[in-house]
């Protein structure tokens, strides 16, 4: 058995505040929906922080920037690409929900 693996928290976090950030449509509270997306976000680094890994935390606060960037942009599906390759770099194949 492995041990776990704690980017994958990370990740989570970082990846769930994106999409409270970015595909709330029909939400009924879009503003409450950015408050808790910057929880996430915080929660992810935050989570990062206790494993005192600089680089990646360098890394994933430039991802949180390259995603808003390409949102900001109309590229979504760009931003969406970003956010899955990082889950499977961090957390392997099998972390978050199916995306189309």
């Amino acid at each position: 058995m492995s041990a776990p693996n704690p980017y994958r928290d990370v990740i989570s976090e970082i990846a769930r505040g994106a999409r409270l950030h970015y595909e709330n449509e029909g939400s009924a509270d879009p503003d409450l929906d950015l408050l808790l997306g910057d929880k996430s976000y915080a929660n992810g680094l935050a989570r990062l922080a206790r494993l005192g890994d600089i680089e990646e935390t360098a890394r994933l606060a430039d991802l949180i920037s390259r995603v808003a960037q390409l949102h900001a942009n109309g590229e979504s599906a760009a931003a969406k690409q970003l956010l899955i390759a990082a889950e499977i770099r961090l957390g392997g194949e099998d972390v978050g929900p199916q995306r189309s």
